[in-house]
């Protein structure tokens, strides 16, 4: 849930909380493979929304403004940051609209013991000590508010933690981390550009029926479209995801595309890079069978949100350390390292007012 450190910053304890995959986080081979639970034209994947009530508003707007059937998944870590009572019974009166999954965050906030995996999360060796510390931290503080608030943990349970959609003839799998760990960090940005990692998940997307794979977890997005089809990684809705870019991110899958994309792929159809361009007839003629998969901005009220965070994480904060200066200027990515072969940046920035503001950092 947060990037990799630099070398001289990287762990030297051994495994220990925040660190360690539980064992019941494994997910059956069979949860893929069933009949999909719901069908539609458009498919969002609402990963990390990390608490952020003003990135639900924003993604409100982008469902109002799709056409066709409509669903959206939130799979997993949508608490984070949302500490107080009140915040978080807000994000859950907005969720049950949609179907929830279960990440790492959630599912240790249900458990009546304590375990000793802290967060979940379940961090790779090159997220430093101090970052793990701090996740644990922030984990704590929201499962001791959960402790005198009972009533507001009763949501979270019994979520599964994967889903299978349909979008046109294309199935679509959900989960928070990969095909085979909740925590799992084998769809970050390092894993999907290991030869034998994308021969390992077209063998497993083909054998499970599976065109499209949304994950998120790692915070960084991720896209690859691969011999079987694609697997996008939307990185975090709730937060920034690159340079000076002050917006979320959300992975739409439909089978038109939209004009808000910041980058796309297609499946099984062809790729018109100015289909965005021509009338809903028009596409779905030129699209075909195939499915447009996509990310998309969502543009969240930056400056209310930052307010919030500073009242609610004060300076020397765990969550105010490990994520202010994200929130407030980006990370350092660009978007072209999330682009791993096969996905093409949009033509153009989304100029449609979908949104709250313009959440781009400009120079004088």
């Amino acid at each position: 849930m947060s990037g990799c450190a630099t070398d001289a910053e990287m762990r030297h304890s051994s495994e220990d909380a925040g660190r360690v995959c539980p064992a019941d986080y494994r997910i059956g081979v069979s949860a893929f493979s069933g009949r999909p639970e719901l069908s539609c034209d458009t498919l969002f994947v609402v990963g990390g929304l990390y608490g952020n009530c003003f990135a639900l508003d924003a993604l409100e707007l982008l469902i109002a403004a799709e056409s066709g059937s409509v669903h959206v998944v939130l799979n997993g870590d949508i608490h984070w940051f949302d500490c107080l009572p009140e915040d978080f019974s807000e994000i859950e009166r907005h969720v049950v609209s949609y179907r929830a999954l279960a990440g790492n965050v959630e599912l240790e906030l249900c458990r009546s013991d304590d375990i000793g995996v802290g967060c979940g999360c379940a961090y790779p060796d090159c997220t430093s000590d101090a970052v793990v510390d701090r996740s644990n931290r922030i984990h704590a503080m929201l499962g001791s508010m959960l402790t005198q608030h009972p009533e507001l943990k009763e949501p979270l349970e019994g979520r599964t933690c994967t889903a299978v959609v349909r979008v046109g003839n294309h199935r679509v799998a959900i989960t928070h981390g990969d095909e085979k760990l909740v925590a799992g960090w084998e769809c970050s940005r390092d894993s999907l550009q290991d030869a034998e990692r994308q021969n390992e998940l077209s063998a497993w997307m083909r054998a499970n029926g599976v065109s499209v794979l949304a994950t998120t977890h790692t915070c960084a997005p991720a896209a690859v479209v691969l011999d079987a089809g694609a697997v996008i990684n939307n990185g975090a809705a709730g937060m920034p995801n690159f340079l000076a870019a002050l917006y979320g991110l959300v992975t739409r899958v439909g089978v038109a595309p939209s004009p808000h994309a910041l980058y796309r792929a297609c499946v099984d159809g062809v790729f018109v890079r100015d289909a965005v361009r021509v009338d809903k007839s028009t596409r779905d003629r030129i699209d075909g069978d195939g499915v447009f998969v996509e990310a998309v901005p969502l543009r969240y009220d930056h400056d209310a949100y930052l307010r919030w965070f500073d009242s609610t994480w004060p300076a020397e904060s765990p969550a105010a350390l490990s994520y202010r200066e994200r929130i407030v200027q980006g990370p350092t990515d660009e978007v072209a390292d999330a682009l791993l072969g096969g996905f093409e940046v949009a033509d153009k920035e989304d100029t449609s007012g979908i949104g709250l503001r313009d959440t781009h950092i400009t120079s004088d």
